[in-house]
């Protein structure tokens, strides 16, 4: 597939809208399962494309999008900046806004270095976990924080943990941002050697993936309490870019790669309970209340 050529509102017009089980398993080898048209979501095609997140995008040529999460980490995001230069590599740093304010000058040398930067929330909260009029006033407030170091708009946010409901995922479209997930991981929150970690994310690698990864080194809950990996992130990218040439992929930032292809997009948003649908006009209304007020 080629780049897109056509648009209706906010969607392309030659967005892909497939059922969650045709991305396949994250960590899955590839190629992937191809992407069979549907006919229920191609009738609902554009009723439900704004409730859906990006996956990956369409296409049979080798191209991949690696993107980084949680950070910017003033121990790790430097190293693996480091290495992404010496690479020629860009990439799309999913940044928490608290941290951001924190470290602005590791965002902008992302930014002089081509990278992509979008917004992952202001600290690594659930949103699910928290009343969905909340969590929009809170990622109001962390998208204008990282805006006020990028200069720029963001127009992309990935929900920590991969998780939205469906009240919280219209106030983040209402902020002017689209949802993005993955279609590949590394599990490079488990604290084994680098060379591990880079052969599971090459091995997940197909044509239009979305490649989570991480830039910190943030404990991770286990049942016998938190871990710290220790792994360098800058190692684990020197490999895994050795495993993306040896396969014969190129990388792109996000931005680019959404851009020359078409997006594939499905439902990932948490659908609520059943006890709790009767009170979901009621949320969504608050929502709409929370955007309409000044932030606080």
């Amino acid at each position: 597939m080629t780049a897109r050529s056509s648009s209706s509102g906010p969607f392309p017009a030659r967005s892909v809208l497939v059922r969650r089980g045709t991305i396949g398993d994250f960590d899955a080898p590839g190629p992937r399962p191809p992407l069979v048209p549907d006919g229920i979501l191609h009738w609902a095609k554009w009723g439900l494309l704004p409730i859906s997140s990006i996956m990956r995008v369409a296409t049979h040529e080798p191209v991949i999008s690696l993107t980084y999460d949680d950070g910017p980490d003033p121990a790790e995001t430097p190293e693996l900046l480091d290495v992404l230069a010496a690479r020629g590599v860009r990439a799309t740093f999913f940044v928490l806004s608290d941290r951001v304010t924190a470290h602005p000058g590791i965002v902008r040398r992302m930014l002089v270095e081509g990278h992509d930067v979008q917004l992952h929330g202001d600290d690594h909260t659930d949103m699910t976990t928290v009343p969905a009029p909340e969590a929009v006033r809170r990622l109001r407030r962390a998208k204008a924080a990282v805006e006020a170091v990028t200069g720029h708009r963001i127009r992309s946010f990935r929900p920590t943990y991969g998780a939205v409901n469906l009240a919280t995922f219209l106030g983040v479209r209402a902020l002017g941002m689209d949802v993005v997930i993955w279609s590949a991981w590394a599990e490079d929150w488990f604290d084994v050697p680098a060379q591990q970690i880079a052969d599971r994310a090459v091995q997940a690698l197909h044509p239009g993936a979305v490649v989570l990864l991480h830039d910190t080194n943030d404990p991770v809950p286990t049942p016998a309490g938190p871990t710290r990996p220790t792994v360098s992130r800058a190692e684990v990218a020197d490999r895994l870019l050795d495993g993306v040439s040896a396969s014969g992929f190129r990388t792109l930032p996000l931005s680019q790669m959404l851009d020359r292809y078409p997006p594939v997009r499905s439902l990932t948003f948490r659908r609520p309970r059943l006890r709790n649908i009767a009170a979901l006009p009621q949320r969504l209304g608050s929502v709409s209340r929370a955007m309409n007020s000044s932030t606080r």
